[in-house]
């Protein structure tokens, strides 16, 4: 139950908070609060009475949360104010503003106990059993295999109360300093789903990449093969037709049209464009056809349009076009009559591909392009659950088989329910897997009883995390990156001792995927994920839950009014800009979180920020612990940032911002500040006094470090990402004290790089090291004269080189899986080397990377390559694959190599090639390669690009020598 998840959330911060001296008390009332919620079953939950008592307990918990972080606010800005005087023994305590908050928190213990008495009666029965199962499962689970599936969806909430018996978490000064404080937050209000109104959002959404295993997963391989080609087929007739994919909830409709939209063929076929809208119940026409325009690049005062000159726009637009359009969801017969003239009369090759489960527009399909999605085969069905739960074998014998046949039969050959059932079966221990499995299998089950028990089997913490993702708009595709800092932002990370947040973040994202309840949506080049996204089915489950606590408010109409906005909003995501609502600072009082995605216009800076944010700091409110502008165009900041004492996430990336609010620097609990792809170019100098402050992504900016300070610089730093060294930048008593951090991007212009690299070297904690040697002209430069030492750094997965170096180091890291070289102009081989890591995935040899006329692929080395990018080796003639090398290799990615004449023969054979790419080479190169072709059965694009020289390859630049930086 959502509101279990909220008292366990109240009771750690509570327990994080040292300003509260008389906390115990409070923790005792609230953790007996949890334990009568959680002593009521799914039916007696179902009452009116028992409703009417979890909204006043729901109010009690923030009641609670507020004041204890008013009162940490208050705190905090009477010691800025008075200083040292604070702390005097003289200065009278009751004489201090906060005393007001001092008497409501002496209150909070009785105004609980008052709540719990007014529980139901009738509802105080204990619930029979807990399904709180996770990867240590123990008694618990073997009790939980003896429930019945009637008491599975609701039962979390006993471990819940073991979770709040714990002890609270304590290190010592030592393990605080290498560990950060893991503060959870309350959860805010909710709304609507929203609409995708966003150029940018439509730009990053569906951006997929999906893995041959995938599409071996859902037996779907043949099913995108076919309607490619028809897809391509269709539009060469020469006028704009419709395709639908039709099928049940949870049969894959969605998941086959992903797989095709992100085809190469496809991309390269329609040349006018591509554009995928997802259509929620919300959606009316006009938020479609903006949606539209902004894909298609047609979007300019769009905003500002009704709805049929919107539809006139589009109509010119997309006259003479050849163009592929996607619309998900299509749920209403009346949404489809207003859009379907849009498209009907548009000639060149155009398609527009329907999904939908209700809508049948057949008189406007013709019978070969209404697909029906089959569904899975039961042997398909029966492998592919085993696979998900785990089960390498399965017994044969009479009991056993009953139990396969009943999961066959709640599967039905739908892909959703087959990998939710066997994801959820595999988190429950070996020995007692299929006792539980029979127990969930007692009554007739439909999907949405498979969504359910696979959300309500979650422990709170990662119910939270889930909860969060509805927060976003449906089927978007969300960056891990994004996400992940925005969990530990909020608070969602259960402490672990000994464990950073970022790990055990990690670890809750990794659960939830093999859970399948997040599902990647565009993956690396080295297989780890980049984008991820929520299922359309479980979002629409989950924004009713989040809805129930009041998890966000989503404003989404220009039009609203203060009379439409809710009151004490807690968390607030914007999709449209309305000035008459942020006047009334009161209904902010509460703000935890504010993300916009109001970036629709790129003319013109988004002041309301600085409204909203101008008028709560005035007010004295500042309770704020998320400030996400991702993507939205110069978004005004109050020059009084700083006030805001609780923020712990300033996202800035892609806003363009020229300049950052000088008290920045003074905000005490921040703890990722990211500034990438803006205009700032200094951070205030007060940044490097932060103690909290663990991920710092930057534009290439130089930063004004303080030399020989008496303190620590940045103690928690963990990202350090585009960052600019020159020689006035302290490197010695100044980046040296940044001992932990595990991502670094650094470019630097040295006349001796000595005092850099020999940090660099003494970052044993470094995953990714990313370095870039430049001169005072921005062309690359050397390394230095000795060579890289690497050896030390056992923890680097992801290198990135752009330099001359003097060789290539002979012991480089073992656990390396990606390794990119550019400009490095080595003159030996750097195979041998590199064919020596065992865990390397993606290997990228980039312009001028090897000087040399042959390379050569040692004998069982690259065991675990997958990607091999070969570009502008101008040297490069021979290259030669001995024998059991890249015996795991599936593309090669080869161009501007012009001397090169052929790929080894022996590469040709190696079962596990998929992919060849091949861009800017000679045709006779190209001849041997259609050659090759004639009995492989690879994906092969030809590419033929203008490419632009940069400005050291340019011939009237001088010579290589150049590059150096004397």
């Amino acid at each position: 139950m959502e509101l279990a998840a909220v008292a366990s959330v109240v009771v750690e911060k509570l327990k994080m908070s040292d300003e509260i001296t008389d906390k115990t008390v409070i923790e005792e009332a609230l953790i007996k609060m949890q334990r009568v919620i959680a002593d009521t079953n799914e039916e007696q939950r179902n009452s009116d009475e028992f409703k009417s008592w979890a909204e006043k307990c729901l109010r009690s918990l923030y009641y609670v949360e507020d004041t204890v972080e008013s009162f940490t606010l208050g705190i905090a800005r009477q010691n800025r104010k008075w200083g040292f005087l604070m702390n005097h023994s003289l200065v009278p305590k009751n004489l201090m503003p906060c005393q007001k908050l001092r008497r409501k928190i002496k209150r909070i213990p009785s105004d609980i106990k008052r709540v719990i008495d007014e529980k139901p009666k009738g509802t105080d029965k204990q619930h029979a059993c807990s399904n709180g199962t996770t990867t240590n499962m123990g008694d618990q689970n073997r009790a939980m295999a003896q429930c019945s599936y009637a008491t599975i969806p609701e039962s979390d909430e006993e471990e819940l109360v073991l979770e709040v018996d714990r002890k609270p978490l304590r290190l010592d000064r030592e393990k605080q300093a290498k560990l950060m404080s893991t503060n959870k937050p309350l959860r805010c209000s909710s709304d609507k789903s929203v609409r995708l109104d966003r150029e940018t959002e439509a730009r990053l959404m569906y951006t997929n990449s999906y893995a041959d295993e995938e599409l071996e997963m859902f037996d779907i391989r043949q099913e995108v093969h076919d309607l490619v080609k028809r897809l391509i087929k269709t539009a060469d007739k020469g006028r704009a037709r419709i395709v639908e994919i039709a099928g049940e909830l949870g049969s894959g409709k969605t998941t086959l049209a992903r797989a095709v939209y992100g085809r190469r063929e496809i991309k390269k076929h329609f040349k006018s464009g591509c554009a995928w809208v997802t259509i929620s119940k919300e959606s009316n026409k006009s938020d479609v056809l903006q949606n539209l325009l902004k894909q298609l690049g047609e979007s300019k005062d769009a905003v500002d349009l009704a709805t049929n000159e919107l539809e006139t726009r589009l109509l010119k637009w997309l006259i003479g076009k050849n163009y592929l359009i996607v619309l998900d969801d299509v749920q209403s017969d009346q949404m489809w009559e207003g859009l379907k003239s849009v498209f009907l009369d548009n000639r060149n090759g155009s398609i527009l591909l329907l999904i939908t489960t209700t809508v049948n527009p057949m008189y406007c399909v013709s019978p070969p392009n209404n697909i029906q999605k089959k569904t899975l085969t039961e042997e398909y069905c029966w492998n592919l659950f085993l696979k998900k739960a785990g089960w390498a074998t399965w017994e044969e014998g009479k009991e056993r088989q009953v139990v396969k046949q009943r999961v066959l039969n709640v599967c039905c050959g739908l892909p959703l329910n087959t990998v939710l059932l066997g994801s959820m079966l595999s988190t429950v221990g070996d020995d007692i897997r299929f006792d539980y499995l029979q127990n969930i299998l007692r009554i007739n089950w439909k999907t949405k009883d498979i969504v359910s028990v696979s959300y309500m089997n979650l422990p709170d913490h990662l119910k939270l995390c889930v909860l969060y993702l509805v927060l976003f708009p449906k089927e978007y595709d969300i960056p891990v990156r994004r996400l992940f800092r925005l969990w530990l932002s909020e608070g969602f990370v259960n402490p672990k001792e000994d464990k950073f947040p970022e790990d055990v973040v990690q670890e809750n994202f990794d659960n939830l995927v093999k859970r399948s309840l997040i599902q990647i949506s565009k993956f690396r080049s080295d297989g780890s994920p980049r984008r991820c996204r929520l299922l359309g089915v479980l979002h629409d489950y989950l924004l009713p839950k989040a809805q129930n606590i009041r998890l966000f408010h989503v404003h989404c109409s220009a039009y609203s009014t203060k009379d439409s906005f809710p009151l004490n909003v807690r968390r607030l995501v914007e999709h449209a800009s309305s000035k008459n609502i942020y006047s009334d600072a009161s209904r902010f009082e509460h703000l935890r979180s504010y993300l916009s995605f109001n970036f629709q216009r790129k003319d013109t800076p988004a002041t309301e920020v600085g409204i909203l944010l101008s008028r709560v700091i005035t007010k004295g409110f500042g309770l704020l612990r998320v400030l996400d502008l991702e993507g939205v165009y110069k978004p005004s900041l109050p020059e009084n940032l700083g006030d805001l004492f609780h923020l712990r996430y300033l996202g800035l990336r892609w806003t363009f911002l020229d300049a950052l609010p000088s008290s920045v620097g003074d905000l005490p609990y921040l703890e990722t500040l990211d500034v990438k792809h803006t205009n700032i170019n200094n951070l205030p100098t007060s940044m490097w006094k932060s103690k909290k402050l663990r991920h710092l992504n930057l534009s290439h900016i130089r930063l004004d470090m303080p030399k020989h300070s008496d303190t620590d610089s940045l103690p928690t730093l963990l990202t350090l990402w585009g960052l600019s060294v020159d020689d006035d930048s302290p490197v010695k008593n100044g980046l040296d004290r940044l001992c932990n951090l595990r991502e670094a991007g650094i470019t630097f212009c040295l006349k001796n790089c000595d005092h850099l690299l020999n940090w660099i070297s003494k970052l044993t904690s470094i995953q990714s090291l990313r370095l870039r040697s430049i001169n005072d002209v921005g062309h690359p430069s050397h390394f230095g004269d000795e060579p890289l030492s690497l050896s030390s750094l056992s923890n680097l997965s992801h290198l990135n080189l752009l330099g001359v170096l003097p060789n290539l180091p002979e012991y480089m890291p073992q656990g390396l899986k990606v390794v990119t070289l550019s400009l490095s102009k080595l003159t030996e081989d750097p195979m041998p080397i590199l064919g020596k890591l065992e865990h390397l995935n993606v290997l990228r040899l980039l312009s001028d990377s090897y000087m040399g006329k042959e390379m050569v692929c040692p004998q069982e080395g690259f065991k675990e390559l997958r990607v091999l990018k070969i570009w502008k080796l101008k040297n490069l003639e021979k290259w030669n694959v001995e024998e059991a090398a890249m015996e795991k290799l599936k593309e090669i990615n080869i161009r501007c190599c012009n001397k090169l004449m052929s790929i080894p023969e022996r590469l040709w054979k190696k079962p596990s090639l998929r992919e060849l790419i091949i861009t800017n080479m000679p045709e006779e190169f190209k001849q041997s390669v259609i050659t090759f072709m004639r009995c492989q059965d690879l994906i092969l694009t030809f590419k033929d690009y203008d490419l632009t020289p940069l400005p050291w390859e340019d011939a009237d630049h001088t010579s290589d020598e150049s590059h150096t930086n004397e």
